[in-house]
């Protein structure tokens, strides 16, 4: 257990591991001495289910569960699970994103802002990359995604400048562009920017952002899924492809 928590802590943020090890624990003092399986996975998520516990916190014990026998036999189970409830994306007006913009006082904070916007990347992925993973020529970034699939991210011309000006300043011979950071560093100076013009903001809020910017823009959805890697387009229209009430009204046409 406590490896499989260790290997949690490498790969995911503290509230999520919290998360997970709590919903694994679970189910494995329901199991009560018996060893995991693919079986007893499902019987106890049926178990949830007809418990009455609501589908978010079924899908956690069952994210933990598929975490576990990845780690464990390096292998993915399928389980049956009902599908979460997820909410409308909170991101930025382009108002507001300019306005963050003009906040940011330090080479490093523009190259995290304008990076994690232009790339929309998590930001766990733009704070691991190396500078052999950008591709100046090209405009291109090798980045490594959810469950360690290596891919390649479009970034501009000005943001690959604003990236370009930071290492220029640099003074470390550390081969990860942003040295040691982690995502909890990342978390507070991107809080700290906010705090500057009124906005409460997270790193993956600016990922939502660029979604929402693209739509706005006349980007397809296709376009979109492929920029932020979304492996199911399914996963995007879930996120950005829904409209609210008052938004479907406008383009509902007359009759």
């Amino acid at each position: 257990m406590d490896e499989f928590y260790s290997y949690l802590e490498r790969r995911m943020r503290p509230n999520s591991v919290k998360a997970y090890r709590k919903a694994f624990g679970a189910y494995v003092a329901w199991l009560n001495g018996e060893d995991p399986s693919a079986n007893n996975a499902q019987e106890y998520l049926d178990h949830l289910e007809t418990s009455g516990r609501k589908p978010n916190g079924i899908c956690i014990v069952a994210n933990s569960i598929r975490r576990y026998f990845k780690w464990k036999t390096g292998n993915d189970i399928h389980l049956d699970h009902p599908s979460p409830h997820i909410g409308e994306p909170v991101y930025l007006s382009k108002e507001q994103f300019d306005n963050l913009i003009k906040a940011c006082h330090t080479p490093l904070e523009k190259a995290l802002i304008y990076g994690v916007y232009d790339t929309a990347c998590r930001i766990s992925e733009f704070l691991n990359i190396r500078k052999k993973d950008i591709d100046w020529e090209h405009g291109l970034i090798t980045v490594t995604r959810k469950g360690g699939r290596i891919a390649q991210v479009n970034i501009s011309e000005k943001a690959m400048s604003v990236l370009d000006s930071f290492l220029s300043i640099r003074n470390s011979k550390s081969e990860r562009v942003f040295m040691d950071m982690t995502y909890n560093d990342a978390w507070s100076l991107f809080k700290e920017i906010g705090k500057r013009v009124g906005l409460n903001i997270h790193p993956h809020m600016l990922r939502h952002t660029r979604a929402i910017h693209m739509l706005e823009n006349k980007a397809q959805i296709n376009v979109v899924q492929g920029h932020l890697g979304h492996r199911n387009i399914g996963t995007t229209m879930d996120i950005y492809g829904r409209f609210r009430p008052i938004d479907l009204k406008e383009k509902i046409p007359t009759w």
